[in-house]
């Protein structure tokens, strides 16, 4: 999971490289800082080595030592202790400042390598969730789905890209410090080394217990957000049932799940630390006891390189408990991230074949051929259409009724291919609709649905939503037929008043009318109105059937409707049950006949 994260890197080489530079300068810097100590002491206590010829130029650390050895000499020689103090603190302070501006400079360069990996991430999170099919989402919570776009990716910002700041500083500075511990001494360094390494079993079950319940955590998170997103969108049957208190008591239970399950990682997590740093320290006594005892040459050192030597030791452990600290933050991380990837590698199933056909007009005809379709999988699958054979002719206006969930909005479904059939063959003029290039395939139809779908701006961007190059008045002709044009008139700004989200500062006939409006604007090759005029009044659906007939009539239209009297105008009407056609043919034929749409017909007139 980390390899796959760490891919991102790749668009930023760089910012990478100066990253390393500048933090392994810092490293450098550090070290010499520190090193600073030893010549200070010395001066301090009067046990300078003296370095009376200026060495010869190399490369090595030997001559950078011995020079500064030489000028401290010759400004004691000159000048007194005092000024040789004062000559070694202001190196100090340079190199302190080298240091810092390198550290810096590190996370400067830092900067968009973070802030760029996580806007790649959520840009590949969020094609992958316009591109899935609706059948994901029909086996998905939406609230979790949010969850994990919002608080995993943050997650996985804090808990990952944030610990580069550590992997791109920290392992410098311990290979730099553990490399002057050798070059003081190298058997005490050895000791060290040998001892270190034990703690790693205690942290690394550490690690496993956040990554374990740092799942569960975010499990619990993404089931919160659900709950809160229905009961925000559930208000009004949340209020109208006196559901409040229950409502409440299941999201008070989820959220004290949470708690818990936070409370464990939150404490887990801090333990790394201070135990890193107690061991440190216990390792350090111990060394230090064992020299003594068993390496008493190490003991012979000057007391001004041991004190060195102790202060680079010292310096080891803010790293080291750092590279702790993120282990852990990546595990947590690591979790986030398993539940992004999820949706991110989810089965795209609607997929576009090698070398799409282009299609940008309906010449003849769609064809269902034998066409079976069914929701889910294995044991919960579910047949929603059986065998059906119909074809559609251009021009055509094909009605399509019957019972609630029997299939009616499914039908239709599949010629976008929102969904793949599961048997048969679905044909745009004699072709398969798999063998068409998708986005082409869905530019033939405009689609109004029962549940309208708007977005939180104005007007005039909802009804030309997804298209380009469109005029005022191609708009407003649009408007009037959809019987839109006058409330739209009358609103504060007009067309360019923003309707709040999902459209709920409008009535929902106003909402439906939009809708219409953007599938007239889209001049589409089939329109298919699925319950498009459920939300408008009796007066409005006849002033929008009077302004729509023409329309239609130059199209191919396919009309689901529960009140029958709107489609007594179809060229055939289809009655579907259980997701079987049981009759078909004209309303007058259908009448005569007297079944299932004869007693549909009768019983809603009677009502």
């Amino acid at each position: 999971m980390l390899k796959r994260l760490l891919r991102y890197l790749l668009n930023y080489k760089s910012n990478i490289f100066l990253v390393v530079l500048a933090q392994l300068l810092y490293a450098v810097f550090s070290i010499f800082t520190l090193s600073m100590i030893v010549p200070f002491l010395s001066v301090l206590f009067g046990q300078v080595d003296q370095v009376t010829v200026r060495p010869e130029f190399s490369l090595t650390t030997r001559y950078v030592i011995d020079t500064f050895y030489y000028y401290m000499g010759v400004v004691i020689a000159r000048y007194g202790q005092m000024s040789a103090l004062f000559y070694i603190a202001g190196v100090m302070i340079l190199l302190s400042f080298l240091s810092n501006l390198c550290r810096y400079m590190g996370m400067f360069w830092l900067a968009p390598i973070r802030s760029g990996i996580l806007q790649d991430l959520r840009h590949d999170l969020y094609e992958r969730i316009l591109i899935l099919p609706l059948s994901f989402y029909s086996e998905q919570r939406k609230g979790d789905i949010i969850s994990r776009m919002g608080a995993d990716v943050q997650e996985v910002e804090w808990s990952v890209f944030s610990s580069l700041q550590s992997l791109c500083r920290d392992p410098f500075l311990i290979i730099i410090f553990v490399g002057t511990l050798f070059a003081i001494n190298v058997p005490l360094t050895l000791i060290t080394l040998i001892i270190l390494p034990l703690m790693g079993y205690g942290l690394a079950a550490i690690g496993r217990g956040i990554k374990k319940y740092s799942l569960k955590s975010q499990q619990l998170l993404g089931r919160m957000s659900s709950l809160f997103e229905e009961a925000v969108g559930g208000l009004r049957v949340v209020k109208g049932y006196n559901a409040e208190e229950q409502t409440y008591e299941k999201f008070k239970h989820e959220n004290f799940q949470f708690y818990r399950l936070n409370k464990r990682v939150f404490r887990i997590n801090e333990l790394g630390a201070p135990l890193v740093e107690f061991l440190c320290i216990l390792v350090l006594l111990l060394i230090t006891l064992m020299a003594l005892v068993w390496l008493p040459t190490s003991a012979t050192m000057k007391g001004t390189v041991f004190m060195l030597y102790f202060v680079v030791f010292a310096r080891v452990i803010p790293p080291a408990k750092a590279l702790v600290t993120t282990y852990y933050t990546l595990q947590k991380g690591m979790t986030a991230a398993s539940r992004v990837y999820e949706i991110i590698d989810a089965d795209e199933k609607i997929c576009e074949c090698q070398n799409p056909m282009a299609i940008h007009t309906l010449k003849d005809s769609i064809e269902y051929k034998d066409v079976s379709f069914s929701y889910g999988e294995g044991q919960e699958m579910h047949q929603a259409l059986h065998h059906i054979n119909l074809t559609i002719h251009r021009g055509q206006t094909i009605a399509v009724v019957g019972p609630s969930g029997g299939g009616k909005s499914t039908l239709v479904d599949l010629l976008p291919r929102f969904y793949d059939i599961t048997d048969g063959e679905l044909l745009l003029d004699g072709v398969s609709v798999n063998k068409y290039k998708i986005s082409d395939l869905r530019s033939l139809f405009g689609i109004v649905n029962q549940d309208v779908i708007l977005f939180n701006d104005t007007v005039y961007n909802n009804i030309v939503f997804g298209m380009e190059n469109v005029t005022e008045e191609q708009v407003i002709a649009a408007a009037k037929v959809a019987q839109a044009h006058q409330f739209i008139s009358e609103m504060e700004d007009g067309y360019q008043t923003v309707i709040g989200d999902r459209g709920t500062r409008l009535s929902g006939g106003q909402r439906q009318r939009i809708s219409i409006a953007r599938a007239i604007l889209r001049n589409p090759e089939v329109l298919i109105l699925d319950e498009a005029t459920s939300a408008l009044d009796n007066e409005s659906e006849y002033s929008f059937q009077e302004a729509l007939m023409p329309l239609v009539k130059t199209k191919t239209a396919i009309i689901i409707a529960h009140r029958l009297s709107t489609i007594r105008f179809a060229d055939e009407i289809i009655f579907l049950k259980e997701g079987s056609i049981v009759e078909r043919g004209s309303h007058d034929a259908l009448m005569e006949a007297r079944g299932e749409y004869y007693h549909f017909y009768t019983a809603q007139t009677e009502a």
